[in-house]
């Protein structure tokens, strides 16, 4: 005997669809969960990648800086340092400079002018003093000019008094001191 299913069929087949609709349904919401949690860890991890990288480069930055600061201050000591070494040449090439200086002021000074002060200002010679007459002080003048170790001089003061009975000529001038070199030196000399 045969066997008659009387079982409705598409109902049946309806509910095996929807049951493999339901597991396709699941299985792919599994499977977008996955990929969406996959993509989400993966920027995660790029996101905290370069976070890091960020907090290295400005942990280098900052040591850059700190380094450029301590080159700055090295640069400033070195100007300092390069500045004093200037001023210690310039005494020592203007301490022989100054003996020859007073000695040449002793061979131009006539006979009857003293100088009662001598003031130096860089290069220049500030000389106060008394003589027996303006024509001393105009020698003494014309002395220094012709000198090679001084330049025009220029009188500031010139005051006639009498002291103790004797006229006499009180005076200020200034006169440029020439930088010689050494082979000037030894001509001058």
């Amino acid at each position: 005997m045969r066997q008659i299913n009387l079982l409705p069929w598409r109902e049946a087949q309806r509910k095996q669809r929807q049951r493999e609709f339901g597991i396709l349904a699941l299985m792919s919401l599994v499977a977008a969960a996955v990929i969406v949690g996959g993509v989400h860890l993966f920027f995660d991890n790029r996101i905290e990648y370069q976070t890091a990288r960020n907090d290295f480069l400005q942990d280098e930055i900052q040591k850059q800086k700190l380094v450029e600061k301590e080159i700055k201050a090295m640069e400033n000591t070195k100007t300092r340092i390069l500045g004093r070494m200037e001023v210690i040449q310039n005494l020592q090439t203007s301490r022989p400079e100054m003996v020859h200086v007073f000695d040449e002021m002793v061979r131009v000074l006539p006979e009857e002018v003293y100088l009662t002060r001598v003031q130096r200002s860089g290069e220049a010679l500030a000389l106060v003093g008394v003589a027996r007459s303006n024509n001393l002080v105009s020698d003494f003048m014309r002395n220094l000019r012709d000198s090679g170790w001084f330049g025009e001089p220029s009188l500031q003061i010139i005051n006639n008094k009498e002291v103790l009975g004797i006229r006499a000529s009180f005076f200020e001038l200034k006169v440029a001191k020439k930088r010689l070199t050494a082979k000037a030196e030894d001509q001058a000399s």
